[in-house]
């Protein structure tokens, strides 16, 4: 279809029609050198009859005789008819082997248009028909001869959407290839031409296979729109057939395969019979295609190259000899510039011997006033000429001057008038064609078609290639080349803006032939766009093909730069140079250094194929708008099909890419050719799948020729030449794409075809057996031990990251829809890929991880496959052995539902086996991986309730087997902690029972056995909940868990707890769970505690105080706090330990943060509707800790607490916190408070500059000095002024009991700050006290005057109490005190002990009276040694 794609030129020239008439002559020369045959062939043979094939047949096989209406049907309709319309001469052959499929020809019409068909035979050559009136007299000699034989001899249909087939031993069926193109001519040629057809031309070609469908294109358009959405061709005019004879009946002799076609009816009223059809549908063929592609790019390419050659070379252009003239004149220039520069060196050589310098020195002697003589030395040089040599730069310098006024003026001069002479050649041209004067000239702003002439542009082309000719010769001299470039540029864009579509390809052309290197300046010659261009796709798949077909020629262009022989550019002291070859991965040569100069560049390559808008292409190909609007669901069949088929087109032109530039120079354009076919596939794969699903799910009617299932076809076949072609780019990375490629849109079939197509990569006729494979022929050969054995040696013959490109296909093609997976497929993927990378010997060691990887990707997106992969381990698990493990933790066991008979395989593996056989690992790793926990909609469990109780116990049925007997109970965990805590460096060794103790306890804990309750309210009593626990003594099935409890087995403990009634009543857990726990608390499983809590708890915290009265229980988690903080053993991990302190802080062990986060989780779930609250499980808590010995002094408790209270905060809860904690220890509680308050008051330098403000101003209160140090300190937070500390301690002194021991060290925190004497810290002289002017207000005087009371009760309490303890001791010795007195004793409080200590506090508080009272102590000239001295004289006297 070489010229119905091909726009029209402006006009023709008169050579170019003299070649066209002169072929003409020599065909009709030919035709009449031939014998003429009888009239009645003559007639028939010369004149082309237009008949109408009808046939009767099954409607579903669309078939039936209509008769279109071309006036009322669109063209997208027309482009392919239901009936097969053909206008073809009849030859008269007697063959009586024909007899039984005899038929008469009537002629409806006497008389004919004359109308042209213009045919393309199969070796590519044009051939014309004319066809002339057919008179009526005539008609019935012609139907004598067609009732005896009828030989059709170009039998034009167009294709159709389903294979025919008929008994090969009966039938023969005549048909012509399908390589019929329309075109468009010259009339003058049509006219010359009449009748002038070739007799070999004519021959008929009988295929007994199938029956191929040719391709008719009847009309006069010349121009053919390059929109894909737009028909071709119009359909040509059809006949009917009058029907002469009877139908014949026919043996029916097909096989099995055949015995549901219908067979053909004595009785029918058509010309010919029903051809039995077979079901499949078959896809077009590529010539079949070539209707859709709008155009034969590939047949295409050597028509350019020819026209490009008779206007490539052009020596005898004028403008060649000027551009040549100019070269020799810069030629000389630049010889006379060098021999200027040898005379300038010459002149500075002789300009040095010219002077000769000398080193002279003079003495100087004389006599000082003091008669001492002295000397001095001066030295200079002299200078001398040489007069000889002045002479001789006399003569350098005349012969320089002459040289420069009379050689280097001239050719200066000369080179300049040469330029001249070719810029006023180039304006000449450009100013002699209105045209090119309007562009290039007067640079006018053209928005429309330019006509121009032919001979105009025809001289534009002839300049363009006499610059292009000077860009293929190895040039020197910057300025002539840089010219060349530029001249090159003006032309070429006035080229682009008068030239036509073929014109670019002309440039093309040029620049393919160019030296390499070439793109750097002629990459933006070749512009192409698509969009708003009639003839965008034409130029843009012509230049395409241009580009990726070989490229002739290009050795003779280039001949002027062929480098010159490497022996004659050799020097001596290159001897000793190595040569090196390289040579590709397969060790081969990867070209001849020859002939590589003669390459274009990758780089070269690359830019140009960079030019091409693919996107604009893909757009266009699509039917997206420039504005983005894309809507699939609107195309029609006729459309999917047009997409299709230009799609086979382009992918066929990238495919001459990869074998032209199948080069390991050419690796990374090779890559990116393979990309855009990639690209390709997945654009109308996307395009197909949202067509195809619009079309399902809305039910919307299909045309009849092209059904879904037609359209699926096609698309496949599409796909399939795809990866065939890359198939063939070995060794050069392209493989990649091939897994990459959409294969979710391919039918099952064409993926069984696929897949075994791509085990057969180095079959050599790969396109042959594909053309006769069947999907179920594949299955039984893919099953083949033979074929697997093929393909495990042709693995291990071809790379490795081919290979790995191979199986990574393999993977991506399981990839299917949900809707359309097909599970015996993926099952013989995921065996294939096991098989080669852990069963076979020749590639397990290079294929080993990468298998591991598909085969997860493979069972991420089928988890059943993972039941295919644990049966095949099973059976070769002693080729496999360790290596089974990478696998099985690789693979995605989290999404595996497994069911009882493969959990009996794994109890096998598990109870069988020692710990350390492969087997009993590969169960642990399974087990382990699979999902405990809840479905991806977390609304029930992943795995059925039942597989966790059947795996618990399995799991101690193991643990029982393997540990009982073995001293691994509590120390086990505790030794597996035993690491570096920073660098992690020293590890103890770990046995295989420590391993396995560690996966047991790990995996118990993860299992659900809990099933009172929904998955969301896990241990959390709800209203109607009916489950009953099981009896442990009851159930037989728990018998084995019995013997592990009455044991002592922690395990066994773990899992009575969780499983049994013991662990879901108050009173069974009170009575016996308590006892278990205790189990685990001291075999140190505190994990295990966390995880028993976390399921029991819920049920007491609506009844706490059995747990809080139970001594037991209190112990147990005194226990485990204290077990999960203490120090590591050994003096390394002691020291490691000590340093990790101080690096890091204080560490917490992973039980206790685990705790943390279990009390976290259920104060959140108990705020939860219908649930206890958060005051309860607060209040639970905090008894807990608070009830432990020195809880206060324990950092562990001190952590839980601390979260307590954030918690409680969050929550709005702190009066319940508050309430309790003050309740047990206020007074404690409260030092603590005012210590941390303190801690700010002095950090932040609030009372510091408080007391500054006091000083400076007099006339200040306490509140206005707060306000002024705020605002100097800028504190985000200050505390209001009854929060300051003075203020606290005052008011804590008041209501702390009097027998509290914190009491004396409250009221001295009170007078450090009520006595303070500020100043020195400020630079100020020492003032007085600073305490009275915090009580000058009402309120605070009176405060001060509640303190003075409270302070003489204290005394007098402590006065009265010595008395009473003295009067008891006297009554009641040690000696003679009974066991209850020292109990009593004992409870005493400390401040009871003690007489003495009462009479010093006494003396103490007495002091703090005084110090309350005393007014000498606010003043400021106080001298402490004096005052002291003066009070105690006054003490004594008292």
């Amino acid at each position: 279809m070489a010229e119905v794609a091909r726009p029209k030129k402006p006009r023709q020239t008169a050579k170019g029609q003299d070649k066209k008439k002169k072929g003409t002559t020599d065909i009709k020369k030919k035709e009449n050198s031939r014998p003429e045959p009888e009239l009645n062939q003559e007639l028939i043979s010369s004149q082309p009859t237009k008949v109408e094939f009808s046939t009767v047949g099954h409607k579903s096989q669309n078939e039936a005789v209509s008769k279109p209406n071309t006036e009322e049907q669109s063209e997208d309709y027309q482009l392919l008819p239901t009936s097969m319309v053909a206008e073809v001469p009849v030859e008269i052959l007697h063959e009586p082997e024909l007899c039984t499929k005899t038929a008469s020809i009537a002629i409806d019409e006497s008389d004919f248009d004359s109308k042209q068909l213009i045919a393309l035979d199969g070796e590519q050559k044009q051939f014309q028909l004319n066809q002339t009136k057919l008179n009526s007299d005539k008609s019935s000699n012609l139907h004598q001869q067609v009732s005896e034989n009828i030989k059709v001899t170009e039998a034009l249909g167009l294709p159709c959407s389903s294979k025919t087939a008929s008994d090969d031993s009966k039938q023969n069926v005549s048909v012509i290839e399908p390589t019929v193109y329309g075109s468009s001519v010259d009339h003058e040629n049509i006219s010359s031409q009449k009748g002038g057809v070739n007799k070999k031309e004519k021959e008929t070609i009988v295929r007994k296979d199938k029956k191929n469908p040719a391709i008719l294109i009847l009309g006069e358009r010349e121009v053919v729109g390059m929109d894909l959405q737009k028909p071709v061709v119009n359909l040509p005019v059809q006949l009917t057939f009058a029907r002469l004879y009877p139908d014949l009946p026919i043996e029916d002799k097909r096989d099995s395969r055949t015995a549901s076609v219908k067979q053909v009816s004595p009785h029918f009223q058509t010309l010919y019979p029903e051809v039995p059809c077979e079901s499949e549908i078959v896809p077009f063929s590529k010539e079949e295609l070539k209707i859709f592609a709008l155009g034969s790019w590939i047949e295409n390419v050597d028509t350019y190259t020819e026209e490009f050659l008779s206007v490539a070379n052009q020596d005898k252009n004028d403008l060649y000899e000027l551009l040549m003239n100019y070269g020799r004149c810069r030629k000389q220039l630049q010889l006379a510039a060098a021999e200027q520069q040898t005379m300038i060196c010459n002149y500075i050589s002789i300009e040095q011997r010219l002077w000769t310098f000398k080193e002279e020195q003079l003495t100087i002697q004389g006599v000082c006033a003091d008669q001492a003589k002295v000397s001095a030395y001066y030295r200079f040089q002299t200078v001398e000429m040489n007069n000889l040599v002045l002479g001789e730069l006399k003569r350098a310098l005349d012969i320089k001057a002459d040289h420069l006024h009379q050689t280097m003026a001239l050719h200066a001069y000369t080179s300049v008038v040469s330029r001249l002479q070719v810029e006023s050649y180039i304006y000449r041209l450009l100013n002699n064609s209105p045209t090119f004067r309007a562009v290039a000239v007067l640079q006018k702003q053209v928005n429309q078609e330019l006509d121009c002439s032919y001979s105009d542009l025809q001289l534009l082309k002839e300049s363009i290639s006499v610059l292009f000719s000077f860009t293929r010769r190895i040039i020197e001299d910057n300025q002539f080349h840089s010219d060349i470039l530029l001249w090159l540029q003006k032309l070429v864009a006035v080229l682009h803006s008068v030239g036509s579509s073929a014109d670019l390809l002309f440039l093309l052309n040029h620049v393919l032939r160019c030296p390499a290197g070439a793109s750097k300046w002629a990459a933006p010659f070749i512009q192409i766009e698509v969009f708003n261009n009639s003839a965008g796709i034409f130029l843009f798949m012509q230049a395409l093909a241009l580009l990726l077909s070989p490229i002739k020629f290009r050795s003779e262009f280039l001949m002027n730069m062929k480098p010159c022989d490497q022996k004659s550019q050799s020097t001596p002291t290159e001897k000793g140079v190595q040569n090196w070859t390289l040579v590709d991965e397969a060790g081969e040569e990867d070209e001849d250094p020859d002939t590589s100069w003669l390459l274009l560049s990758e780089d070269d390559l690359i830019i140009l194929l960079s030019q091409f808008p693919f996107d604009e292409l893909f757009k266009q190909l699509l039917g997206i708008t420039i504005k983005g609007e894309y809507c699939p669901e609107k195309s029609t069949c006729h459309q999917m099909m047009k997409i299709i088929g230009f799609a086979s087109s382009l992918v066929e032109i990238l495919a001459l890419g990869l074998e032209t530039f199948n080069r390991a120079r050419y690796r990374q354009l090779v890559k990116r050719i393979g990309q855009m076919i990639r690209r390709t596939i997945c654009y109308v794969s996307d395009h197909w799948a949202q067509f195809s699903t619009f079309h399902k799910e809305h039910g919307v009617e299909m045309d009849q020729f092209y059904s879904l299932e037609k359209l699926q076809v096609e698309f496949d076949e599409l796909f399939l030449r795809a990866v065939l072609h890359v198939l063939k780019a070995k060794r050069l990375g392209i493989w990649l794409f091939m897994s990459e490629m959409p294969f979710e849109t391919l039918s099952k079939q064409m993926i069984w075809k696929l897949f075994y197509i791509l085990h057969c990569v180095e079959c050599e006729n790969i396109e042959g057996l594909c053309a006769k494979l069947h999907s179920d022929e594949c299955k039984i050969k893919l099953k083949d031990p033979e074929h697997k054995e093929k393909f495990e040696q042709c693995l291990s013959n071809i790379t490795s990251s081919e290979g790995i490109c191979l199986l990574t296909t393999f993977a991506h093609m399981t990839h299917s829809k949900k809707e359309n997976v097909d599970q015996e497929f993926v099952k013989i993927v995921a065996l294939e890929i096991y098989e080669v990378a852990y069963v076979s010997p020749s590639t397990r060691e290079s294929f080993s991880k990468v298998g591991r990887e598909l085969l997860a990707t493979i069972s991420t997106a089928h988890p059943h496959a993972i039941s295919i992969l644990l049966d095949r381990v099973q059976e070769t698990i002693d080729k496999v052995g360790m290596v089974s493990l990478y696998l099985f933790k690789e693979l995605p066991l989290h999404l595996w539902k497994i069911t009882s008979a493969e959990m009996s395989v794994i109890r096998g593996w598990l109870l069988n086996h020692n710990l350390s056989t492969a087997e009993n690992k590969l169960a642990c790793i399974i087990l382990e991986g699979l999902n405990w926990g809840l479905d991806e909609q977390q609304t029930k469990l992943a795995l059925d309730p039942s597989l966790h109780t059947e795996v618990a116990l399995m799991v101690l049925e193991a643990y029982q087997k393997y540990l009982t007997d073995k001293p691994y109970s509590g120390f086990i965990s505790e030794s597996l902690k035993q690491v570096s805590y920073l660098a992690n460096v020293v590890r103890l060794t770990q046995t295989p029972e420590a391993l396995f103790n560690h996966w047991a306890w790990e995996l118990v804990i993860r299992l659900k056995l809990r099933s009172n309750c929904p998955c969301s309210d896990q241990g959390w009593p709800t209203s109607n909940n009916s489950f009953t626990a099981p009896e442990m003594n009851e159930s037989p099935a728990l018998h084995p868990l019995f013997k592990a409890v009455k044991s002592g087995i922690p395990i066994g403990c773990y899992l009575a707890l969780s499983m049994t009634s013991i662990g879901h009543s108050v009173d069974m857990f009170c009575s016996e769970g308590i006892s278990l726990l205790e189990v685990l608390v001291q075999s140190k499983y505190l994990k295990a505690v966390v995880h028993v809590l976390d399921e029991i708890l819920p049920i007491f915290y609506p009844c706490q105080y059995y747990l809080l009265k139970n001594e037991q229980f209190l112990s147990s988690l005194q226990l485990f706090l204290q077990a999960d903080s203490v120090v590591p053993q050994g003096m390394t991990q002691q020291m490691t330990h000590r340093v990790a302190q101080h690096l890091i802080g204080i560490s917490y062990g992973e039980n206790i943060k685990l705790l943390n986060s279990m009390i976290q989780t259920h104060l959140v779930e108990s705020s939860k509707p219908g649930r206890v609250g958060i005051a309860d499980v607060l209040e639970f808590w905090i008894q807990v800790f608070t009830n432990q010995h020195l809880w206060h002094r324990d950092k562990t408790v001190m952590f839980l607490m601390d979260n307590l209270c954030k918690t409680a905060f969050l929550h709005q809860q702190e009066d319940c916190l508050q309430k309790t904690l003050y309740q047990q220890h206020k007074v404690w509680f409260s030092w603590i408070i005012f210590n941390m308050e303190a801690i700010f008051e002095e950090d932040s330098q609030l009372r510091r500059y408080m007391e500054l403000e006091l000083i400076n101003n007099s006339s200040f209160t306490p509140d206005q000095a707060l306000k002024k140090a705020q605002s100097h300190l800028k504190l985000p937070v200050v505390p209001s002024i009854q929060r300051l500390m003075i203020y606290r301690w005052a008011h804590q002194a008041l209501v702390t009991p009097s027998d509290h021991p914190l009491l004396p060290l409250i009221w001295q925190k009170f007078f450090v700050l009520y006595l303070r004497r500020p100043g020195p810290e400020f630079g100020l002289p020492v003032s007085g006290c600073i305490g009275k002017r915090y009580f000058h207000s009402t309120s605070h005087s009176t405060l001060l005057k509640e303190m003075k009371k409270r302070l003489v009760e204290i005394a007098d309490f402590h006065h009265e109490a010595g008395k009473a303890l003295r009067i008891w001791k006297k009554g009641h010795s040690s000696e003679d005190a009974s066991s209850a007195d020292e109990n009593l004793v004992i409870q005493r409080p400390e401040s009871m002990t003690s007489p003495e200590l009462h009479r010093e506090l006494l003396r103490l508080f007495h002091v703090f009276t005084f110090w309350l009272e005393d007014i000498n102590l606010q003043k400021n000239d106080l001298t402490y040694p004096l005052y002291l001295c003066n009070m105690m004289h006054t003490d004594w006297q008292k």
